[in-house]
């Protein structure tokens, strides 16, 4: 029994990892400088999410565009967000162009306050890609910051294996509470 939990553990541990082995690298910048997505440090990767730094300063108008240019070498569904933490900001667009992004337009939603774009469960192939956007600033200090995270989403047999995983520990767990009792028992 031990070792079959051991095995569906492993298993599900493996499956899971596929998902987190998502390689995206930035590899130039548009109006973007402070700091710059393709400057080294501005990628953080943590398992399957990958966040990309990104700022303008000055920024010379109320409104303002930036892009980056990223290759992708993990193919899968990705959930992806655009957003930043300086006040007075606002994106109106931001898309995906390149490569091959199903849906074929890989444009982002705006939240309820326009201060985050997401896309959810866009299939990215492997590839080169351009990530562009477009918003207004009315901050004093010209400047804006923020950050597109983009995470692997889980495909189906990763969850089930991880289900199996869990209904294989608690079934583990609840035979030997079973032996616990009968032990005090006799």
């Amino acid at each position: 029994m031990r070792g079959a939990i051991l095995g569906l553990a492993g298993a599900a541990v493996l499956a899971i990892s596929s998902a987190a082995g998502a390689a995206v690298t930035v590899t130039s910048s548009t109006n973007l400088n402070s700091p710059d997505p393709a400057a080294s440090g501005s990628v953080v990767v943590n398992g399957g999410i990958t966040t990309i730094n990104y700022g303008q300063n000055p920024v010379s108008t109320p409104t303002f565009t930036g892009s980056f240019n990223f290759t992708n070498t993990v193919a899968g569904l990705y959930t992806i967000v655009l957003s930043s933490s300086t006040p007075g900001v606002t994106f109106s667009n931001a898309a995906i162009t390149g490569g091959t992004c199903t849906p074929a337009t890989c444009t982002l939603g705006l939240f309820p306050d326009n201060t985050s774009l997401k896309l959810a469960n866009a299939l990215l192939g492997v590839g080169s890609y351009t990530f562009s956007f477009t918003g207004n600033n009315s901050n004093e200090s010209g400047a804006l910051t923020g950050n597109v995270t983009i995470s692997a989403v889980p495909e189906a047999k990763t969850w089930a294996l991880m289900l199996l995983g869990f209904g294989a520990i608690g079934m583990a767990m609840q035979g030997r509470r079973r032996r616990t009792i009968l032990a005090q028992v006799a």
